[in-house]
């Protein structure tokens, strides 16, 4: 994004890294690979996924349907102290080898998508890990997990669990290293082609275009999705994909088919389509990051997000039709653009002929400008406007 915007507000990487790591002073990610302890947080966090190194994720998902009775899981850190103490109702304990900071929303989701049917999530030693500092961004991950389950009326099935009972019994400890195929295993996946299955669709889900411009994250939350929502036949139409970044995007009569909006997408979520009579602006929901750059570049403010997109727009990968118009040739440079039928010039032409020396930025962006710069700006347009006529 901040290729795309240099005063770009977001630093999630540099503000989550425990260690400083992370550093923006160029206004570009820059890691210092001495510093990083490899927690694993930065992994998900950012909306581009910048950052990508090999992780447990598959070997999670592998490891929690392997279980006999998977029904519920726990799942703990590998410094966890007791991790195989826990409610009697737990099929077993899955201990990853990192901080729980590295699973993102796509990890609790797939675990739901494997056949887990309730997953708890073991925060009741994170007091006193040295890693502490990760608390929240571990309870934030999980609390868009909920919020996005809620509209499956499925947010119950991960919960945290913060502190142990005095009834916890010891249940079977599996560390999250590659799942070995037992004599067992081998016999079940061969007589249940269901199992089978389900471990063919893990193995694929980090399989793709690597070139594509979504995040390894975003990619593989919506494979799980699709993986777990096809268990559900009866999924509502009117359900929302509510958080983990997804939003709806609607566009108003102002807009003037610049097309400046498709060009600073970082995730070509939009598109601008024109021809000599005509224009439309196309959105494709899933690849939307809910990263404002359209927003806040849209000069005539015609840009606005709205709520959250449908479920079934997202998995379906449709590309819906936002807006449309016509186009009309400027009188002054003959440029095609959108407008009201009084108008004769382009928005640049028009802005050139109140302010010819003036310079022309969104609001938004005026706002992120050093003080004294923005003030300098708008001065400069402010007099010109102000000049009497020769």
């Amino acid at each position: 994004m901040r290729t795309k915007n240099v005063h770009a507000a977001c630093d999630r990487c540099a503000a989550l890294c425990p260690t400083g790591a992370i550093r923006l002073d160029s206004d570009l990610p820059e890691l210092t690979p001495e510093q990083c302890i490899k927690c694993g947080v930065c992994l998900h966090t950012c909306p581009l996924g910048v950052f990508e190194r090999p992780d447990g994720f598959q070997r999670l998902l592998s490891n929690a349907h392997s279980l006999r009775e998977h029904q519920v899981v726990d799942i703990a850190c590998v410094r966890h102290p007791a991790p195989q103490t826990t409610a009697s109702a737990v099929a077993g304990v899955v201990q990853t080898k990192n901080c729980l900071a590295e699973l993102g929303v796509s990890a609790w989701v797939g675990l739901l998508a494997v056949g887990v049917e309730q997953v708890r999530v073991r925060l009741d030693a994170c007091a006193e890990c040295p890693l502490r500092v990760l608390y929240p961004s571990i309870e934030q991950g999980i609390a868009a997990t909920r919020q996005l389950l809620a509209e499956l009326d499925r947010a119950d099935a991960v919960v945290p669990v913060y502190a142990a009972d005095a009834d916890w019994v010891e249940r079977p400890l599996h560390h999250n290293t590659p799942a070995r195929l037992s004599r067992r295993g081998l016999f079940a996946s061969l007589v249940s082609p269901e199992a089978a299955a389900q471990q063919q669709a893990i193995n694929l889900i980090d399989e793709g275009d690597g070139s594509d411009q979504l995040s390894r994250e975003r990619r593989r939350l919506l494979k799980v999705l699709r993986l777990l929502t096809e268990q559900m036949p009866d999924l509502p139409e009117a359900a929302r994909l509510d958080g983990a970044g997804f939003v709806q995007l609607v566009v108003s009569d102002a807009c003037n088919a610049c097309g400046l909006c498709e060009r600073v997408c970082p995730t070509a979520a939009l598109h601008v389509t024109k021809t000599d009579d005509q224009f439309m602006v196309i959105f494709a929901a899933q690849r939307c990051l809910d990263c404002h750059l359209c927003v806040d570049y849209c000069e005539p403010r015609a840009l606005t997000v709205y709520g959250a997109p449908s479920l079934r727009h997202v998995l379906d990968e449709a590309r819906l039709l936002l807006h449309t118009g016509h186009m009309k040739e400027c009188t002054r440079c003959q440029t095609r653009f959108a407008g009201s039928p009084e108008q004769t010039l382009c928005p640049t032409c028009t802005f050139r002929r109140e302010h010819p020396s003036g310079v022309h930025l969104p609001e938004a962006v005026l706002a992120q400008l050093p003080a004294a710069t923005r003030e300098r700006l708008l001065a400069v347009n402010a007099n010109r406007a102000s000049a009497p006529e020769a």
